[in-house]
């Protein structure tokens, strides 16, 4: 089997994937995530996640590259929280609101250049949520590296109601969809 590199420094999609391979190579892609509000939110997080893939592709390592990006969206792109105060703001305008997730995912062999670019969308439902529980939430400290201020697979799910649609793309990596893109287009099967 083809080498398998993750293009992520993120802790939960090394969890995820490290769980379908055993020698998973792990490198943190240099890029600069721009983020462009006349884009819409599912180009803007294929765009982040192809560059990502790219930064990696360039640096000559052989295999295939997996690599992603989530954003939340609520009538703007919210990226992470650059303090405590925008934090508060993220999911105080979440609250009792639904959103949508969106996970940009990019595959590609760099050994024949074939590359696979998509994404996945997810809706979530906030809870009504007073200043006291937002508060209680951020003092956690769980918000400070998530994409609208707040981890489904952490204390945050006590903030979500309801989700329609992929859990794992909440939580940063779509692997039901990933996975039907490595069978469709790689002939590999995360299930294997």
């Amino acid at each position: 089997m083809k080498k398998i590199i993750l293009a992520s420094k993120s802790p939960r999609r090394i969890e995820m994937l490290s769980k379908y391979f055993n020698d998973l190579t792990i490198l943190a892609p240099k890029t600069n995530e721009i983020v462009n509000d006349t884009d819409k939110p599912q180009t803007t997080v294929m765009k982040i996640a192809f560059e990502k893939a790219k930064a990696i592709y360039d640096s000559s390592e052989k295999g295939l590259i997996i690599s992603a990006d989530t954003i939340v969206y609520l009538d703007k792109v919210m990226g992470k929280p650059s303090n405590y105060e925008e934090g508060f703001q993220m999911i105080k305008s979440l609250s009792g609101k639904t959103h949508k997730v969106f996970s940009g995912l990019c595959i590609w062999d760099s050994e024949t250049n074939k590359k696979i670019v998509d994404f996945e969308e997810t809706l979530v439902l906030f809870n009504e949520l007073n200043d006291n529980e937002i508060i209680n939430y951020l003092n956690v400290g769980e918000y400070k590296d998530k994409a609208g201020a707040y981890g489904i697979q952490g204390y945050g799910e006590l903030l979500v109601k309801k989700i329609n649609g992929c859990y794992n793309n909440v939580k940063g990596l779509p692997l039901s969809k990933l996975n039907f893109l490595l069978k469709k287009h790689f002939s590999i099967n995360l299930l294997k």
